[in-house]
């Protein structure tokens, strides 16, 4: 287990330490508290940015026009 600062994790995830205060304390990060001080595992950090990576909608095409309704061809 490898554990990183509130500095650490904000540098990793280009966001500023506060916003990962803020993460942390709304319970959408996961993280330990040590005598005050938080704490972040890499292993478990490294699991939930997996879990917010956003699938890609298979049957989308940006390349493919379509007509709506009341829009004409040509």
């Amino acid at each position: 287990m490898k554990l990183l600062s509130v500095k650490e994790i904000a540098s990793m995830l280009n966001v500023k330490p506060s916003t990962v205060y803020q993460w942390a304390e709304l319970g959408q990060i996961p993280c330990i508290k040590l005598n005050g001080a938080l704490r972040f595992d890499l292993e478990d950090i490294i699991i939930w940015i997996k879990s917010c990576k956003k699938k890609a909608e298979l049957c989308y095409n940006p390349f493919i026009q379509t007509r709506g309704p009341g829009r004409e061809g040509g």
